[in-house]
């Protein structure tokens, strides 16, 4: 794992010296230039096309992503407790988390706020038009999937993850108070990457903004004079 690590801070390196652009780079060229040079023109160099370089996935690491995949957070909060440099380095693992933090707060958020109800046609293929007329499209197949999270429907299938036991053993907000001892030391392991789920960060943010509603209202009450 110190090795994965040590090659991980170098890729960040490279990445950073690579997107440094010099300013001589960006100068246009000197009026000064004899006009011999300008116009003798270089031949081209054949360049190998690069190959894609293949990840390698680490054992820790495929042992966590499938922990998390199948809702097993105490072994894998063990595993990100030691190394939380995974998150960064693998972005598979806050998606992982981000599909548990939000199934952990879908219950009380439906409870707590309003929300409109879900057009369902625009989840259902549309009739196509024919020499014969309109014509209904099939319904569409349910495909059992290792992938996690599940990927999206396409115009035939719809994904089904092979265990649908894991949502038994996430743990489930309550309460607004439930969000600081449930959902903020999840958030620690992911940091920057909640953004990789923007419907969460919003559900998050508006139970957040009722928490601090009530008890500024609290707050007053208990001020006011009697």
């Amino acid at each position: 794992m110190d090795a994965l690590h040590k090659e991980y801070l170098e890729n960040i390196d490279n990445r950073i010296a690579g997107a440094k652009i010099s300013q001589l780079a960006l100068a246009a060229p000197l009026e000064s230039a004899p006009q011999q040079s300008q116009s003798k023109s270089k031949t081209p160099v054949p360049t190998e096309p690069k190959k894609p370089e293949l990840k390698d996935h680490n054992q820790k690491v495929g042992l966590l992503t499938a922990l998390l995949a199948v809702g097993a957070l105490t072994p894998a909060i063990s595993i990100l407790t030691k190394f939380p440099w995974l998150v960064d380095s693998n972005s598979e693992v806050a998606d992982l988390m981000l599909r548990i933090l939000r199934h952990s707060i879908s219950p009380l958020y439906e409870s707590l706020l309003i929300t409109k109800e879900r057009n369902p046609s625009f989840t259902l293929p549309r009739s196509r038009f024919g020499p014969s007329g309109a014509s209904q499209p099939a319904p569409r197949k349910s495909i059992i999937t290792l992938w996690a999270p599940t990927p999206p429907s396409t115009s035939s299938n719809d994904f089904v993850f092979f265990f649908p036991d894991w949502v038994e053993q996430v743990p489930i907000c309550s309460s607004v108070d439930d969000l600081i001892d449930v959902i903020d030391p999840l958030l620690h392991f992911i940091g920057l990457h909640v953004s990789r789920d923007p419907l969460f960060l919003t559900k998050f943010l508006r139970l957040g903004r009722l928490q601090i509603i009530s008890t500024v209202k609290f707050c007053i009450v208990k001020c006011l004079p009697f």
